[in-house]
């Protein structure tokens, strides 16, 4: 016969309130009750030892977090690649193999970078481990005291860790009693929001860390400046005076310069001012081509060559021959390929072990305010040491609708500059009409403007009709202030080069260009790559700001003389390049400028502009300048002067490196002390008070021991219910009790039945 199962009635458990003391909290056990197994003697040995080992551990954190800081506030320098073992990875940047190496370093990178993610995830996931326990921490001291802990944080420790925990509205309506308790202090409830605040504070931490240590961990490709050397003291330029000295020019003596026979200079600048010639017919030929264009020329000094710069307000730049060989023998040395006689101001280490490299040098710089016109020229002698000289068709160059007459003041005085020179284009060409072109080049202390409608009350239109009648007042006509402020600048220190023109029968006609010298103190940076740069190309950069009250310099016409490589009073040879074209586009310009011109020659016309230009930045390019060795220990008023700067000589290098370079590695410091902060916290809470974290399993179980107290009657919602809150209490055998709160605020213990 089949058994029948015959269900046992249950025996309901005796759930009602005994009050009890604070200090009896520990349940009476029946007979079939064992105390759990973790509370024995040697579990709790190893539970002390467990919860002492996490803090260690907890602190070791900060080990590697100081180590990171270290590297990224001393801004350590790896090298060429993200990988350099004992700081040792020749990218090869100087030789032929730099690409193929470059490759090859690129795909080191990859591979340690994503190995350094692993680690910026394993610092992560070792805070959040911390955060963690400092929450439990916390939510443990509140739930040992006063009324304890809402039922809506007693799991705060384990959610905490997704954001989204921040928008959970338990964390914000817990602290506040549910309407079947008793009334609480204000003091109480502001102390468990602000548990709230920092746990959602520790929330974003612990989800910022990741990015955070990432930002540490990783290095970045980046450009590092080497320590700035102090090099010079600048004293003084010499554009102002004759150019002179034995070592000034390869193949000149200082006998020569001062007799004013320039073409000494032949030898080494004639190709080079012949060479600017030839690349401005090119680039003309070849502007004139499908999509063609204007490119500038460059010359060579020493191992270097070099360009003008243009800037936004007019000006052209030109670089200084004096520094670019200074510069030359730091470049040999640094791309191997001059022999290491003395040690190199940075050692070959530095350039090797980066990806790429720029030397720099401050030095200083001239700058003009260059124009070309066609017009013709009057001549006004004062007496014999003083003439004025006027040229028409001048126009402004904001303005270029409005013509002018410009008048020069010239010749030898107390405030004019000693010197005006000349020289002559030999013409060559078959059937040519003149032999020879005259080409004058002076220095005017001042100049003057007017026109049909206006000479700005300078009476310098009377002067020009009538130059010794009794309306004329010289000394009034040059009164520079009554100019507007768009001419101001262009009649202080004024240099112009004049020329005739060949075949002209009106031998008052010229095509002249003037010019105004500025002085700046650049930084000179050559890339040291043969294969980046080919060319050993200089550049520049920090050329500031001219004011608008800036002084144009003094420039000496001779220094003009000399990089034609020609005497004063003599004929340059026709068969040199830049005599050749000049004699061809010179008519071609002054038809063009008086408006007799075919588009076909456009291009013709501007290349002389090219032609002059070139010139110009020839003779202000081998300008010397005076400079002494700089001080042990300048004072701070020497490091602010602007007329007398100490020039500086460092390298620019890009390197793999640490260093807080940008916003986000700011950010991610902050993140990184700040959770510090919070690992040091943790410690001297956990040292303080000794709190023992308990395993979710031992907390589950605590909780389904638990008998309902009736704590949730009457209360719906996960809201109201979040409310409820607990004590934590340990019996005598180290078990945790959830003791609820009474109606009337006393506490109650569950008895077994």
């Amino acid at each position: 016969m089949d058994s029948v199962y015959e269900p046992v009635p249950a025996k309901r458990p005796d759930t009602s309130y005994h009050p009890v003391n604070d200090n009896d909290l520990s349940p009476p056990l029946s007979g079939k009750e064992t105390p759990y197994p973790a509370n024995s003697r040697p579990h709790r040995r190893s539970r002390i030892f467990l919860h002492w080992l996490w803090h260690f551990l907890s602190l070791l954190w900060i080990g590697p977090i100081i180590v990171l800081l270290y590297l990224n506030f001393s801004k350590h320098v790896i090298g060429a690649s993200a990988w350099c073992p004992r700081g040792n990875c020749d990218a090869q940047a100087t030789t032929g193999h730099a690409i193929q190496r470059a490759y090859e370093l690129d795909r080191q990178d990859h591979d340690v970078n994503g190995a350094l993610q692993f680690v910026a995830k394993a610092l992560e996931v070792w805070f959040v481990f911390i955060a963690t326990s400092l929450i439990y921490d916390i939510a443990i001291l509140f739930a040992k005291k006063g009324r304890g802990l809402p039922v809506g944080y007693l799991l705060s420790h384990l959610e905490f860790a997704d954001i989204r925990y921040i928008f959970n509205p338990l964390l914000w309506t817990s602290p506040m009693p549910h309407r079947n308790s008793t009334p609480e202090k204000k003091a109480r409830i502001i102390k468990l929001y602000l548990f709230a605040i920092f746990t959602a504070l520790l929330t974003i931490l612990a989800n910022l860390m990741g990015p955070a240590t990432a930002v540490l961990v990783l290095p970045t490709l980046q450009w590092i400046q080497t320590p700035h050397m102090m090099n010079q003291t600048f004293n003084d330029t010499a554009v102002m005076y004759q150019p002179s000295g034995d070592r000034l020019f390869s193949g000149c003596s200082n006998v020569q310069l001062l007799a004013r026979n320039y073409s000494c200079t032949q030898e080494v600048y004639g190709p080079s001012l012949d060479d600017w010639a030839a690349q401005s017919v090119s680039t003309s030929r070849q502007a004139k081509t499908l999509n063609g264009n204007l490119i500038g020329g460059s010359s060579q000094e020493a191992a270097l060559t070099f360009s003008l710069n243009a800037t936004t307000q007019d000006l052209i730049w030109i670089p200084n021959r004096q520094v670019l060989r200074s510069m030359s023998h730091e470049y040999l040395k640094t791309s191997g390929l001059l022999a290491d006689t003395d040690k190199p101001e940075y050692p070959d280490k530095i350039y090797n072990n980066s990806l790429q490299s720029f030397l720099q040098r401050q030095g200083p710089s001239l700058g003009v305010q260059s124009g070309c016109y066609a017009g013709n020229v009057t001549d006004f002698t004062l007496d014999k040491d003083r003439y004025v000289r006027c040229y028409t068709g001048w126009t402004s160059p904001s303005d270029y609708s409005t013509n002018y007459t410009k008048c020069l003041r010239l010749g030898v005085g107390s405030d004019h500059n000693p010197y005006n020179s000349q020289f002559y284009l030999e013409n060559t060409a078959k059937n040519a009409p003149d032999t020879e072109t005259g080409v004058g080049v002076y220095f005017a202390d001042k100049a003057m403007y007017f026109n049909k409608s206006t000479d700005f009350n300078s009476g310098l239109k009377n002067c020009f009709n009538n130059p010794t009648g009794a309306k004329c007042d010289w000394n009034r006509v040059f009164r520079t202030d009554l100019l507007p402020e768009e001419l101001r600048n262009t009649s202080i220190n004024v240099g112009v080069v004049s020329y005739q023109i060949p075949g002209e029968k009106n031998t008052n006609a010229r095509v002249y260009c003037d010019h105004v010298t500025y002085q700046s103190f650049p930084t000179y940076s050559v890339d040291t790559s043969h294969v980046t740069n080919r060319q050993a190309l200089v550049l520049m950069d920090n050329l500031g700001e001219i004011s608008k009250n800036a002084v144009p310099l003094v420039v000496n016409p001779d220094w003009f003389l000399a990089a034609w490589s020609v005497n004063v009073d003599t004929a340059l040879d026709g068969n040199r390049q830049i005599v050749k074209e000049l004699i061809r586009v010179l008519p071609i310009f002054y038809e063009a400028m008086n408006g007799n011109y075919d588009e076909t020659y456009l291009y013709d016309a501007v290349e002389f502009s090219i032609l002059h230009l070139y010139a110009l930045g020839q003779s202000l390019s081998m300008v010397n300048y005076y400079a002494t060795d700089p001080p042990d220990h300048p004072t701070a008023e020497q490091l602010k002067d602007k007329d007398h700067p100490i020039f500086h000589t460092y390298a620019t290098i890009h390197v793999w490196a640490y260093g807080f370079s940008g916003r986000t590695s700011k950010l991610g410091l902050t993140v990184v002390i700040l959770g510090v902060a919070c690992v040091l916290a943790r410690l001297v809470l956990g040292v303080s008070t000794g709190v023992q974290e308990r395993s979710t399993v031992e907390v589950l179980a605590s909780m389904f021991e638990h008998r309902h107290q009736g704590e949730f009657e009457g209360l719906e919602g996960e809201g109201c219910l979040a409310k409820v809150r607990y004590r934590i209490v340990e019996d005598g055998e180290g078990r945790q009790k959830f003791l609820p709160e009474r109606k009337g605020g006393r506490w109650s213990h569950i008895v077994h039945s």
